[in-house]
């Protein structure tokens, strides 16, 4: 894979610029003459065609919001906290597969931002990070103080190890370079967000001719892609009596949706899937299995231990998939693994075979779009394992409004949504087991980082990037980390439905309390409550019904089918009792599920 390397002007920041063939660093300036560094950012995301930037107002972005309001091309979508800017610009990159945009002003704003950047990050979603920061003037000089300017933080810093590039930049010049640098970045590889901190007085700089034409002429280096020769794949799954896909996150990071989806069905080959590659197949999908992991279905989980050569498409194999034991994982079957990132290559599992390369590089290799395997024996005995282990039939307790058979309801009743922004815990888990995807629509969560809060933000940057209705799925602990945000869905009348599965605890951790503390329930159910979400969502301006059993569930079809545009809230109460089954306990493997 050919890419394109050149030195920046900007020494300081100390990393390469990645630039595409022939394209340059100049655009044609639309606001008047004198142009200010602020102008110039609202043109970069007019010519980016970014929908939307997501912010919180704040002095030390005042100058950059104001200017991309003048220019009236790009949205602002101002929401209640800069977190939820995060996760709002998270959402609508993962929809769009293109950079979104968060803002945030300088110290408590910028810092706000870290748990979304980890969450972007973790999971590989391309977002510019843009930071107000003080008057250059009024930055330490001195690197033992602790702080000269009000509200002044080295954020820069702060972010490296979350990000593929952070730096503030000084001049016009380097602002230039580093917003191309930026954008350029968070797409390249293996994707991830990136920062650009702007000190104020630099926002006010004027971009001229001179600033233009003193970047416009990089210096290219091209760097020749290495060869890969893809017959052993071939060869592993010829041999194969069990040939197994595990799909993960990296499919969708590569946009490679479609061709893996050609190539599932001309392969032959059934598939489980990562709590990150939910929809990298529609449930209509023969070859589709299940959830793996440490609360995968059942049904997949045998699968996965009984499969003898298993392809690996851009999944990390961390502990939640293979259980404690790499040796009990990897005991019968050889391990393919296609990924971008060699530092994933050479983790925990060491595979038989690895390719370095994106999976779209994979898929289009010829020698692999000519495999072909007839799976109806093994598809036959997963047939057998999921009929005789349906994730209805998991829970110990007979229980009220069954949480894997609510999954399914709310599959039929919103089956012509965009899709669902799941939030993390209990829920999160139920949904990825059960939860049925038509091929267009969307399951997005926050994986490696496993933020809660994430869900109403983010499906406030799907629903502004992608028009639609969208469905968010969380717990009650997890909508109050972000309840300011339903005002931001009202405020804008974005067509969102918020399912709320309120068990009046913070399950996640009470079943691991219940399990491994005596069920003493410190800080989960002693010392927690939650509001009225019904009550709630009324002082928002917000339609909401409640739906406490089986009975109640006619009763809120009839108010979803009356559900035109805007918000809406469902509270679904849930008994506490009802666990996330099957768990693989800590000393447990794969396998004994």
């Amino acid at each position: 894979m050919e890419r394109l390397l050149y030195v920046t002007l900007a020494d300081r920041a100390g990393s390469l610029f990645k630039r595409e063939s022939g394209s340059v660093v100049t655009r044609e300036m639309k606001i008047g003459q004198n142009n200010s560094v602020s102008d110039y950012i609202a043109q970069f995301l007019a010519d980016k065609k970014v929908p939307a930037v997501f912010e919180l107002s704040g002095g030390m972005i005042a100058f950059i919001t104001d200017a991309i309001s003048q220019l009236g091309v790009t949205s602002i979508v101002n929401v209640r906290h800069e977190q939820a800017a995060g996760f709002a610009a998270e959402g609508a990159s993962r929809v769009l597969g293109l950079p979104s945009v968060a803002l945030a002003t300088s110290g408590p704003g910028a810092t706000n931002l870290i748990t979304a950047i980890g969450s972007a990050y973790f999971d590989s979603t391309p977002i510019v990070f843009i930071t107000g920061q003080v008057n250059q003037a009024e930055l330490r000089i001195n690197p033992e103080q602790r702080q000269n300017g009000f509200q002044e933080l080295d954020i820069v810093n702060v972010v490296k190890s979350i990000t593929k590039f952070a730096v503030q930049v000084r001049t016009p010049e380097e602002l230039i370079l580093a917003l191309e640098e930026a954008w350029n970045l968070s797409q390249d590889g293996r994707p991830g967000p990136v920062l650009v901190d702007i000190p104020i007085d630099v926002q006010q700089m004027r971009v001229n001719d001179r600033s233009l034409l003193s970047v416009a002429s990089p210096q290219f280096v091209q760097l020749p892609s290495e060869s890969i020769d893809f017959s052993e794949v071939t060869k592993l799954i010829s041999q194969s009596k069990f040939p197994l896909i595990l799909a993960g996150g990296g499919i969708r990071s590569a946009d490679a949706v479609v061709d893996f989806r050609r190539f599932v069905e001309s392969a032959g080959l059934p598939v489980v899937y990562s709590l990150m590659g939910v929809d990298a197949l529609s449930s209509d999908s023969k070859f589709r299995v299940g959830l793996i992991g440490s609360y995968g279905n059942r049904w997949a989980n045998r699968t996965l231990s009984k499969a003898d050569t298993l392809l690996v498409l851009g999944s990390r194999l961390d502990v939640r998939q293979t259980g404690g034991s790499v040796a009990s994982f990897m005991e019968g079957k050889k391990i393919i693994r296609v990924d971008i990132d060699d530092h994933e290559l050479t983790g925990r599992i060491k595979a038989d075979l690895d390719l370095k390369c994106s999976i779209s590089e994979f898929l289009a290799d010829e020698e692999i779009r000519k495999i072909r395997f007839d799976s109806s024996p093994f598809m036959e005995l997963i047939s057998t394992w999921k009929g005789q282990y349906p994730a209805e039939k998991e829970q110990t307790s007979e229980i009220m409004l069954n949480p894997n058979y609510l999954m399914h309801w709310i599959s039929r009743v919103f089956s012509t949504s965009r899709g669902y922004v799941v939030d993390v815990g209990q829920h999160q888990m139920w949904a990825a087991q059960s939860l049925e995807l038509t091929s267009d629509q969307r399951f997005l969560t926050s994986g490696g980082m496993g933020a809660m809060g994430f869900s109403i933000p983010a499906a406030i940057g799907s629903a502004v990037a992608r028009d639609g209705k969208w469905v968010v799925i969380a717990g009650d602990g997890c909508v109050q980390l972000s309840i300011a945000e339903l005002h931001t869905l009202k405020h804008y009348q974005l067509s969102v439905a918020v399912c709320v599965i309120n068990n009046l605890q913070l399950g996640m951790v009470a079943q691991f309390q219940e399990e491994n503390m005596d069920s003493r329930y410190v800080a989960t159910r002693d010392g927690y409550s939650a509001p009225d979400f019904v009550e709630v969502s009324k002082a928002f301006g917000i339609p909401s019904i409640r739906i406490e059993s089986d009975g109640d569930l006619r009763r809120a079809e009839e108010f979803i089918a009356n559900w035109e545009d805007g918000p809406i809230l469902l509270e679904f109460m849930v008994s506490n009792l009802a666990k996330a089954l099957p768990k693989l306990a800590r000393e447990s493997q794969v396998r004994d599920l």
